[in-house]
């Protein structure tokens, strides 16, 4: 009987110090000792610990607030995935705005913070542009050997917020509004620079580049041939008229009296040309640093409109891309403005795809004409089978193609 309560107690006894450790009820200097335990192996922390900037349960201590001193799944024996593990303290960086860093989004805070200690504030691993152009490079952008002031001296988050934002370019004001902070546009330089059209609450960057250009006054690379020329006339109102910077003629229409060419595209069976899309949603009518005078970078401009095609990309399932996903190249396959085919391709799906797939064009499997998805009842091509931009499956297949695939036609019973 003694036996059976002397076990009963011990067991208690456990059950109370394992609540009492979890509920973060060890003794300071207990916790000091098991610290000083790891820095007997982990020798670059000595040094660490000691900098002014060290990471506070680091400083503290408490090793074990992000370790666990046994196991784990997670690399460096951390307790859960870095971007979860951050988050359970930093709630709140870069998930509540519209659009979020790509670290953040991924979870990588350590791209950019050491988790223990630094020299630089807020545990930066780099100090200014040595830290942001880890990812983007110098020559993407400063395009020129001219310099925005801030961009130069490496005074990036002066603009931008590392976490997230509600402005694409994660800007910490939106384009109206960011660059009168510095810049006033009521003086007369800049007024005689816009030949006198008010340009109070309309966006700098339409024209200017804010990190560098290869002419003054950071205008972007490729004008507009109007706007090269100082004609703002051929587009807008005169700078006397009520409305100024209203278009001297309605919608597109002032675009296709000098476009002639994209009005026959826009008049193919499948076209981009429909209520609520415009021409200056995919181009620049002033400056572009694009070919095209486009917006921006092309897979970008596509996004905008093409969340579901962004969504497929970006899923963790997705395994394969299209070689021209990958180089965000979608006028390879695709044509902006109109098309005769479906999907707005530039050809034949056949002719297409065949173009750089050379030997599948006499694969074995029926295609043509000849060959009638008895889904759909329409002539099976390529995309009957493969999709176009992004798949989880081997070969960018629709469906596991060692039976999922084929069932889809040929039904078993």
């Amino acid at each position: 009987m003694w036996q059976k309560k002397k076990l009963l107690y011990i067991c208690i006894f456990l059950l109370l110090a394992l609540i009492y450790a979890f509920a973060g009820g060890v003794h300071p200097a207990t916790a000091e000792t098991s610290f000083k335990k790891c820095l007997e192996c982990h020798k670059n922390q000595q040094k660490e610990i000691k900098l002014k900037g060290a990471h506070a349960p680091f400083k503290n201590f408490n090793c074990g607030s992000c370790h666990n001193p046994h196991a784990s799944k997670h690399k460096s024996l951390v307790k859960k995935e870095i971007g979860s593990l951050c988050k359970s303290c930093h709630k709140g960086k870069g998930v509540k705005q519209k659009f979020s860093h790509d670290p953040v989004k991924k979870g990588n805070c350590l791209e950019c913070h050491d988790p223990h200690a630094s020299k630089d504030r807020n545990l930066l691993v780099a100090k200014g542009k040595g830290l942001c152009f880890k990812c983007h490079k110098a020559e993407s952008i400063f395009p020129g050997k001219i310099k925005h002031e801030p961009a130069r001296k490496g005074l990036c988050l002066k603009c931008h917020n590392p976490h997230g934002s509600d402005d694409f370019s994660l800007l910490r004001k939106n384009k109206e509004k960011i660059c009168i902070s510095c810049h006033s546009t009521e003086n007369a330089k800049t007024k005689k620079a816009h030949k006198f059209y008010s340009v109070s609450g309309t966006e700098c960057v339409s024209c200017h580049n804010p990190h560098g250009a290869k002419k003054d006054d950071l205008i972007k690379q490729n004008k507009h041939k109007p706007f090269a020329k100082g004609n703002c006339q051929k587009c807008h109102n005169s700078p006397e008229s009520s409305n100024p910077l209203g278009l001297n003629k309605k919608g597109s229409l002032v675009c296709l009296q000098c476009h002639k060419k994209v009005d026959e595209d826009f008049n193919k069976i499948n076209n981009h040309f429909f209520d609520g899309v415009f021409c200056i949603n995919c181009h620049n009518p002033h400056a572009s640093d694009q070919s095209g005078m486009k917006k921006g970078v092309l897979k970008k401009i596509c996004f905008n409109c093409h969340q579901d095609t962004k969504w497929r990309m970006s899923d963790k399932k997705t395994k394969f891309l299209h070689p021209e996903v990958k180089k965000g190249n979608c006028n390879g396959c695709h044509d902006p403005h109109g098309s005769n085919i479906r999907l707005l391709l530039v050809n034949n799906e056949l002719i297409l795809c065949t173009s750089c797939h050379k030997r599948h064009a006499s694969f074995s499997h029926p295609i043509g004409d000849s060959a009638i998805d008895p889904r759909s009842k329409r002539d099976i091509s390529c995309i009957t089978c493969h999709t176009l931009m992004a798949s989880k499956h081997e070969f960018s297949l629709r469906f596991d193609g060692k039976k999922e695939l084929c069932i889809q036609c040929h039904i078993s019973y």
